[in-house]
């Protein structure tokens, strides 16, 4: 029988980790809980334990991360749960010899099949997972903790002692070239150059010009030999951004340089030998691309040996087991808002309603228009409270179009569409539409005609959801 020992400062969440875990797994597990450090470093000494799944945030002199560097000598293998995902959190667990690591509320079928697997490794294997050993990030600039965000940090730190090829695929402005600096800057060559291009601002003869360099003479106004940028980057990385943009002639010259690890100038019949890590990024479906003969595929295979997909932010969104949906958006515009105020030398707040507002609107510029926006919102404030009133118009027309405060719901249920275990009962659904009518109604007869029914079936239907007794001072 398997040992399963749970830590985390809530009981509550111990019972529920327990219940879920204890016969849900299709294998026989004992769990052990433990609410505080102390006490679960007694229940990793006394032995017998063969995983520890630990909340990284105790509120204790000891958190996750201890009790991980405490547990791996001892060859128990550790799955550490968290609320605040961060990069250098991901990293940190990685290095110091974690399993593996899911933010909460999690996905109960995602905790049992990591938990199973976690556990069939250590009886195949009887032993705990190596430690990496790269250094971690000294400052991180991604900011999120919903599944998918949670998905990309643990790509990036399982990269950090690799040199291999990634591609970066995302819309636009969701942070591509942020990803790529993070990847950069936890792996051993973070003391080298980074070097990035846009392959989709210049033209095909500047682009290779850049890339590779040219001799003196090899066009006009090529006035003297000129390196390239794989060359400045010799040792570090290059980043090429938008890379669907490029030409096949191009692609051509640039997987060569890929295989070969060397650069020939334009206009001249020497190679150079270099030492570039590449990371490849697109706004565009590059799969789609070669299937229309647009991208070449041998080109398409080499760069996406690694592939991230950074999520826009209508998709940063976790839903715990009640239906309760939390998104990135607040933290992301908590920390434009405190880079603003930094960069000014003010404290800048947003008033609630117009919070709530923001976090309704769809963001289809992502970060990089959130980003934007949150610089507008400042700059108009001068100093005041942010109100609806400082909106651009854009962001005002879309609440207007959608009603003000509303949230954006298409995309979440898109995406439970897309995943029937998680999709909500007829009831569920229900209960969420009344809610919102509710929210924006208070007339319950206008209620009762929007849904189509009378004000006496409206009425039994709430009390029924647990909605109320249908009262209305207003009628």
């Amino acid at each position: 029988m398997a040992r399963l020992l749970v830590v985390d400062d809530s009981r509550e969440t111990c019972d529920l980790l327990e219940l879920l875990l204890g016969e849900g797994l299709g294998m026989e597990v004992e769990v052990v809980k433990a609410t505080r450090p102390e006490e679960a470093l007694k229940h990793l000494q006394a032995g017998g334990i063969d995983l520890m799944l630990s909340d990284i945030n105790l509120e204790a002199g000891m958190d996750g991360i201890d009790l991980l560097r405490a547990a791996r000598p001892l060859e128990v293998e550790t799955i550490l749960l968290t609320g605040f995902g961060t990069l250098e959190k991901a990293l940190e667990a990685v290095r110091e010899g974690a399993f593996d690591f899911i933010s909460k509320p999690w996905n109960n079928e995602e905790l049992k099949s990591l938990v199973k697997r976690a556990l069939l490794m250590k009886a195949n294997k009887g032993g705990g997972a190596e430690a990496g050993k790269a250094a971690s990030l000294n400052q991180s600039v991604m900011i999120g903790s919903s599944p998918k965000m949670m998905e990309v940090y643990r790509t990036i730190a399982s990269l950090q002692n690799s040199r291999t090829t990634v591609l970066i695929i995302g819309e636009s402005g969701t942070g591509k070239e942020l990803v790529a600096q993070n990847i950069h800057l936890s792996s051993d060559r973070k003391s080298a150059p980074f070097v990035a291009i846009n392959c989709g601002a210049l033209t095909e003869s500047l682009l290779e010009s850049e890339l590779f360099g040219h001799v003196k003479g090899a066009f006009t106004g090529a006035v003297a030999d000129k390196k390239g940028l794989f060359e400045e980057a010799n040792g570090g990385t290059i980043f090429l951004d938008e890379i669907g943009e490029t030409s096949l002639g191009f692609q051509v010259r640039l997987l060569r340089v890929l295989q070969e690890q060397e650069v020939r100038k334009v206009g001249g019949n020497r190679t150079v030998k270099v030492d570039v890590r590449v990371i490849a990024a697109s706004n565009k479906d590059l799969a789609q691309m070669v299937k229309a003969g647009k991208f070449r595929e041998d080109l398409y295979y080499r760069l996406c040996v690694v592939e991230i997909r950074v999520p826009p932010v209508r998709e940063r969104y976790s839903r715990d087991a009640a239906g309760k949906v939390t998104s990135d958006i607040p933290a992301l515009l908590d920390h434009f808002l405190a880079e603003c105020g930094r960069k000014d030398g003010t404290v800048y707040r947003i008033r609630s309603d117009a919070r709530r507002q923001l976090e309704a609107y769809s963001w289809p510029g992502n970060v990089r228009e959130m980003g934007n926006i949150v610089e507008h919102l400042t700059q108009l404030s001068r100093g005041r409270e942010i109100t609806p009133d400082d909106f651009p118009e854009k962001v005002r027309e879309e609440l207007r179009t959608r009603g003000a405060g509303m949230p954006a719901a298409p995309a979440p249920l898109l995406e439970l569409i897309r995943d029937w275990d998680r999709l909500p009962t007829l009831e569920e659904l229900e209960r969420r539409y009344i809610q919102v009518l509710l929210k924006h109604e208070q007339k319950k007869s206008r209620i009762a005609d929007i849904l189509g029914k009378d004000r006496t079936t409206l009425y039994r239907k709430l009390k029924d959801l647990g909605l109320g007794d249908g009262a209305d001072e207003r009628e």
